[in-house]
């Protein structure tokens, strides 16, 4: 029996009012189900906060790609959201994961670059 790992863990914290520093791992093939656990946590954290400013550093190290349905999840998250991501660090460990976040760079109104290191992608957020 194969064991089919997929999934995104998500960990939360504020500063002061309006300021979240988000960490996201993705794993494996990232699936709908997934989305509908992570986006309602992620709302939940910045409800009632007029403007939230989020700091996020996401792990793709261990994701192989998304579903149809979830990149379309992604793409709302995005709309919805965008304008609260002040950075995004993507750490990861491929040419295409590298590429991919410079072509996504391009659609996201706050700053988003690749980090093969977690330190420095951490470094880099808090600048």
């Amino acid at each position: 029996m194969s064991l089919n790992m997929h999934g995104i863990s998500i960990g939360i914290e504020r500063y002061g009012d309006d300021d979240f520093f988000v960490t996201m791992k993705a794993v494996g093939k990232l699936t709908h189900e997934d989305y509908e656990y992570m986006v309602p946590m992620l709302e939940s954290a910045i409800s009632g906060v007029k403007d939230p400013d989020i700091y996020a550093l996401l792990d793709v190290t261990e994701m192989d790609g998304w579903e149809a349905r979830a990149m379309w999840d992604d793409l709302k998250l995005g709309i919805k959201h965008g304008r609260h991501f002040e950075k995004i660090a993507i750490i990861g460990n491929t040419s295409l994961q590298e590429w991919m976040t410079k072509m996504a760079d391009w659609f996201t109104p706050g700053d988003m670059k690749f980090f093969v290191d977690r330190l420095d992608a951490i470094d880099w957020l808090k600048d």
